[in-house]
């Protein structure tokens, strides 16, 4: 799977061995542990246990890839919550650094997941979560097509505040029609 404009190409690939490595020379960063709803304080050290139980749990989704930019690892985007029945999951995302927000590969990545999501898998809706405050991640969800469907109000008690959550979904013929449009 690949996309992107011609200075950068994104990739999607399943988890090998060595993603534990690569997980651990990125130590959490306040900020973005922050958008993804986690305090701020006591950050965890490296470590490579912990890193390891990262990769096996990524391993552990119905559909985990980890980002490829440019040839290096640079995040990771899953579905969970998968109901065949219903032919929907839940899709999280998220890059190792904040060197790699801002620059579309998120962008380029779920859209290739979506494409795969849409197409290989025949699921018919994706939705996820994203805390009211993170709103980079809500401009770029709402590019890939996402629109919002609701608020969870105050929903995540971070840093001591609480804080709304919002849903957001796709259905599988909004993604065909955001991409005639691209």
């Amino acid at each position: 799977m690949t996309a992107g404009p011609a200075n950068s190409t994104v990739k999607l690939r399943d988890p090998i061995d060595s993603d534990a490595q690569v997980h651990f020379s990125y130590p959490p960063v306040a900020e973005i542990v922050r958008m993804y709803g986690g305090e701020m304080t006591d950050l965890p050290e490296p470590d490579m246990d912990r890193s390891k139980c990262w990769l096996e749990w990524l391993r552990d989704h119905p559909f985990a890839k980890v980002i490829i930019c440019n040839g290096d690892p640079v995040g990771q985007v899953r579905l969970h919550s998968l109901d065949e029945a219903d032919k929907r999951a839940r899709l999280a995302i998220g890059l190792f650094a904040e060197t790699h927000v801002g620059r579309g590969i998120g962008r380029q990545a779920i859209g290739l997941t979506l494409d795969h999501t849409f197409g290989n898998m025949g699921l018919h809706r994706v939705d996820l979560r994203v805390l009211s405050f993170n709103r980079r991640a809500i401009r770029c969800y709402a590019s890939c097509g996402f629109v919002h469907e609701g608020t969870e109000r105050e929903a995540a008690w971070i840093g001591g505040t609480w804080h709304d959550d919002w849903i957001m979904g796709i259905l599988a013929h909004e993604h065909t029609l955001s991409l005639q449009q691209t």
